[in-house]
């Protein structure tokens, strides 16, 4: 069996593999400052949850943007499994995927392994539109090659920063809104935030439309925020909420698996 973990800006989230077959998904907060002993336990309980041990798992492969995170889960790999992790991006691992930016060194490991993915499982050229921390926009040319992108607040620091920026706003969870006309301060900042990305996607993608090729590209929602958006933009074609785990275990799979 394989460990997925992709380490974003605001959770590790961890998957199990049999194959391509995904056997379970959890979901932690990522504090660096968590050690590797904690997130073992954790790691322990889900696996045991669906009826498998840790000890089945036999290589893990791991995609992080924070490296004070990376280093405790190097730490948690080596100290409790038998071989070392697999690492996107540290010297040595080759995607083979051409990065046609101003300083390719400097793209995030998650945006890498999603146009490694994305590319094989949609094809190109494409859209990936990821609801993390940051909502961004990456764009892969009918080689499989990462060509640009576009970064922007995510949705939930837009409200955090609405709330700590206005002294009179509340603070609001994030939540779709049937109507864009709101009739009390949280319903005005919660359509606000919605409708106001959905405008901003539609706007975007039509744009990177027009400046990439003229035409239209195929779109690919991702993120835990994917399917709610999803309804309302037409634009998305296909929603993987867990396209960079799944593409991690593709990258085993096709390059590491004998």
């Amino acid at each position: 069996m394989l460990l997925a973990i992709d380490s974003g800006n605001t959770n590790i989230v961890f998957g199990l593999y049999d194959g391509l077959s995904k056997m379970g998904q959890w979901r932690l907060k990522n504090d660096p400052e968590r050690p590797a002993d904690e997130m073992i336990v954790f790691l322990n309980q889900w696996v045991e949850m669906v009826g498998c041990d840790v000890s089945d798992i036999e290589d893990v492969i791991i995609s992080s943007v924070v490296p004070d995170t990376l280093f405790n889960l190097k730490h948690m790999v080596n100290s409790h499994f038998v071989s070392p992790p697999i690492v996107v991006g540290e010297e040595g691992f080759d995607l083979g995927v051409s990065v046609k930016i101003d300083n390719p060194e400097t793209i995030g490991a998650d945006r890498l392994v999603n146009t490694y993915g994305g590319f094989r499982l949609y094809g190109g050229p494409l859209i990936i539109i990821d609801f993390g921390t940051a909502t961004t926009f990456d764009i892969i040319d009918h080689e499989g090659s990462y060509v640009g992108g576009v970064i922007a607040p995510g949705v939930h620091l837009s409200l955090q920063a609405l709330y700590e920026a206005a002294a009179k706003l509340p603070p609001t969870a994030f939540a779709r809104t049937t109507k864009v006309i709101g009739t009390n301060t949280t319903t005005a900042m919660q359509a606000g935030t919605y409708w106001g990305y959905v405008g901003m996607i539609e706007g975007l993608s039509s744009r990177i439309c027009k400046e990439y090729s003229g035409s239209k590209i195929t779109t690919v929602a991702t993120g835990g925020l994917s399917s709610v958006f999803a309804q309302d933009l037409p634009l998305i074609e296909h929603v993987n909420e867990s396209l960079t785990l799944d593409s991690l275990a593709l990258i085993y799979r096709q390059t590491f698996s004998s």
